[in-house]
């Protein structure tokens, strides 16, 4: 009859070291796009910005897909690397460039809405839909009040 391991090798020392080594190297390898990393001749590449986001995304899915099964270790390497290169994107863009933002789909304005029609957990999509203004005249003062009301996602 079969043994039931004990342990998970999820958990073992030597699975804890491969994962800490393979975050490090996905670090540093961000790091080497965004030209933080001199190449072995000892120049600086410019920065690859559009690569360095896809890596640090992966780095992130890794995180994601991972919750749950990491040693409070493993969490703390993850986030501090994360941390690392999302400030050395951060730094070698000069600030996150509108087109670096994810892109989180079509934004709706709810600050018209009442308070008794905020969306509840199952709404009935009929009674939560924004109410809509009509096209004020021109000269009409609320034309200005439409013009001044603006909505900006950081992410």
């Amino acid at each position: 009859m079969a043994e039931v391991q004990k342990n998970n090798p999820a958990m073992s020392s030597e699975m804890t070291k491969r994962f800490v080594q393979f975050v490090m190297v996905q670090a540093q390898n961000i790091l080497y796009v965004l030209g933080r990393i001199p190449t072995p001749e000892g120049d600086r590449i410019p920065p690859n910005l559009q690569a360095a986001k896809m890596m640090i995304d992966h780095l992130e899915l890794i995180r994601l897909k991972t919750e749950g099964n990491l040693s409070p270790q493993e969490i703390k390497i993850l986030t501090e690397a994360l941390q690392q290169v999302q400030l050395a994107f951060v730094e070698a863009s000069g600030g996150t460039p509108a087109g670096m933002m994810p892109d989180r789909g079509p934004q709706v304005d709810l600050s018209g809405l009442e308070e008794d029609t905020m969306p509840e957990e199952n709404p009935d999509p009929s009674a939560v839909a924004p109410k809509m203004k009509s096209t004020p005249e021109k000269g009409d003062p609320a034309e200005a009040e439409d013009k001044k009301k603006y909505f900006k996602s950081y992410g």
